[in-house]
């Protein structure tokens, strides 16, 4: 070493060297002796003395695992390394490096490849099944789903799965198997070249009842940040009949490349999860199913890729059907058709005073929005993220029963009033204005008023020229007509609905009347034309007074008499002047309402 500022130089103590170890030394080689279902057996030889070491690998990884310890091994002489805790039936890639005692580490062997055998597996497969009734006859449709297990969980390498059913046995190697049984006893066990693992054992039964599945799944994703898929859903409303949620089976699968699918296991109480192990250059189809005990739930799948998350978007958004407080809306599903992610999609149905919001989820195609306003304007908004997508306007319909409710009350009160009005006119007509008696009321008004009692009135009045005769002096002698007096019984039923009886009384003067023989013997006789004057006279009068009996009105009729003498001198004396005649005859007298008082007068009753 020299010091550049004093130019003195120093020396460190000599060193020898061989050169011989300075050279690496040549590779060893390694060989496959033997291999079990977890371990590899190799041989290693070296061509100096010294040590060894060994890494290895599967043959599909790149990184490299070495062992942690090195073993002494001697020139041209072979040693033996065994390499355990390797997975069954998989091929490893091994290597070596050797080194003598003094000197430096050789290059890798070449690699050596072996593939460990088979082993049986030690875990039953979980197996769930459901029914499906196909025909009358009682058979039924068993459709079996199981998880494979991962090969370090299995114990060993599955080829397939051996379904037993009554004595029935086939072979599976598929994940699910549909089968047509009857109810009994079934079994399932996984099977590969070493044999096979314990049987999972099943009660088919007929008289289990339908099992719902998850709601409202849903995929979001959150790429680049994270390169995993995250999976939603919320348990089933189920009743208590239904047993618990044991786990879930959580399925997803390469859209173009359907067979290769792989599975996960969720706990019975987990909502989410996470898969990681995706491609985002591939969709995939997504598929959670619940599982109860041993029975398989419906499944619910959906589309998504990493980059956009679910491959679906809400279209269609309309107002189905509108009341007084209630909207439905409904809406429809279909593959999204541009590159937009949405993690989740709602629907707001909204005032300037009030709102009302609810996801959608890929099972929903319709929703009813309760407990609104009648007769109010509203604006149904389809939400993506927050971000509006569309605008609906919606009008609920009108209430009649507040108009009701308002307009009963008025109309009780026009009514109340109205009576109020009607009753108090009349208490104070009654009380300021007393009602003051009319004719009409009474018996004799109304007897008076009677249009039949009237005409009877009407035919029995008599005409007072029909009653006038010529004396034999040639005056005029007048018949007066009076009304007799009442009889006692009459009087005391006057206002009586019994028929009226009228007493008319005709007195015919004669006081006055003269008669000698000279007039009685000059006096001329009747002709018979005179005669039948008079008497049609009368038997017109006669026919009214019978026509007034049919109305009930009694008439009395007595009989009158004439005198000879007058009766043989009145045509004499009718000869000279214009005066009626008066006739007496048997008919007439006793069909006549005329009658003779103690006066010498005529009277009709």
């Amino acid at each position: 070493m020299k010091n550049f500022q004093t130019g003195a130089e120093t020396w460190s103590s000599p060193h020898t060297l061989f050169l011989y170890e300075a050279v690496k030394p040549s590779r060893p080689s390694l060989t496959l002796i033997g291999c079990s279902e977890d371990s590899l057996v190799v041989s290693v030889k070296s061509s100096s003395d010294g040590s060894c070491r060994i890494r290895y690998k599967l043959n599909n990884v790149h990184q490299w695992t070495l062992l942690p310890d090195s073993v002494s091994v001697g020139a041209d002489r072979q040693l033996i390394f065994t390499i355990k805790h390797l997975q069954t039936f998989s091929v490893y890639r091994a290597a070596a490096s050797c080194k003598p005692k003094v000197g430096v580490w050789s290059d890798w062997s070449s690699e050596t490849s072996g593939k460990t055998l088979d082993r049986a597996p030690l875990k039953p497969p979980d197996v769930c099944y459901r029914l499906d009734k196909t025909n009358s006859d009682g058979s039924l449709l068993l459709y079996l789903m199981w998880k494979a297990p991962d090969p370090g969980d299995a114990g060993g390498r599955i080829l397939g799965y051996q379904v037993s059913c009554d004595g029935s046995v086939q072979n599976v190697t598929r994940a699910t198997a549909l089968l047509v049984v009857e109810e009994g006893n079934c079994s399932v066990a996984a099977f590969n070249t070493a044999g096979r693992s314990p049987a999972a054992h099943l009660k088919v039964e007929q008289r289990r009842g339908d099992l719902p599945s998850v709601r409202n799944l849903w995929v979001s994703s959150s790429y680049p940040d994270v390169e995993a898929l995250l999976v939603q859903w919320k348990f089933p409303i189920s009743p208590s009949s239904v047993p618990p949620i044991s786990y879930l089976n959580l399925q997803w699968s390469s859209e173009l490349n359907p067979s290769t699918s792989r599975w996960s296991t969720v706990d019975g109480l987990s909502s989410s999860t996470l898969i990681k192990d995706v491609d985002s250059a591939e969709s995939y189809l997504i598929t959670v199913i619940p599982v109860y005990h041993q029975l398989c739930g419906p499944p619910q799948s959906l589309s998504a890729d990493l980059k956009h998350g679910a491959l679906l978007e809400v279209v269609g958004l309309k107002v189905a059907a509108v009341n007084k407080t209630t909207v439905t809306v409904k809406w429809a599903w279909q593959r999204r058709s541009g590159p937009i992610r949405v993690r989740r999609y709602r629907v707001m149905l909204r005032t300037d005073s009030d709102s009302q919001s609810v996801s959608l989820w890929p099972d929903q195609s319709q929703h009813t929005f309760f407990s609104l306003t009648p007769y109010t304007q509203y604006s149904l908004l389809l939400l993506a993220d927050d971000v509006t997508r569309s605008i609906v306007p919606v009008t609920t319909d009108f209430d009649e029963l507040p108009a009701v409710a308002t307009a009963t009350p008025l109309l009780l009160l026009a009514v109340t009033v109205f009576i109020i009005s009607i009753l108090s006119r009349t208490v104070y007509k009654s009380y300021f204005f007393p009602p003051i008696s009319s004719p009409r009321g009474s018996t004799t008004g109304q007897w008076l008023m009677d249009p039949s009692l009237q005409k009877c009135v009407e035919k029995n009045i008599l005409e007072i020229e029909d009653f006038q005769v010529r004396d034999v002096l040639g005056d005029k002698s007048l018949i007066t007509v009076n009304p007799n007096s009442l009889l006692p019984s009459e009087e005391t039923h006057e206002d009586s609905p019994l028929p009226v009886q009228l007493s008319v009384q005709l007195s015919v003067q004669l006081a006055t009347l003269k008669l000698d023989s000279e007039y009685i013997s000059e006096a001329p006789q009747i002709s018979d034309q005179h005669r039948h004057e008079a008497h049609s006279r009368f038997n017109q009068k006669e026919d009214e007074q019978l026509d007034v009996a049919k109305r009930h009105f009694e008439f009395e009729a007595h009989q009158t008499s004439c005198e000879e003498e007058f009766l043989l001198n009145s045509e004499a004396e009718n000869e000279h002047g214009d005066g009626s005649y008066l006739i007496c005859e048997t008919d007439y007298i006793t069909n006549s309402c005329f009658r003779a008082d103690g006066n010498n007068s005529f009277s009709t009753a």
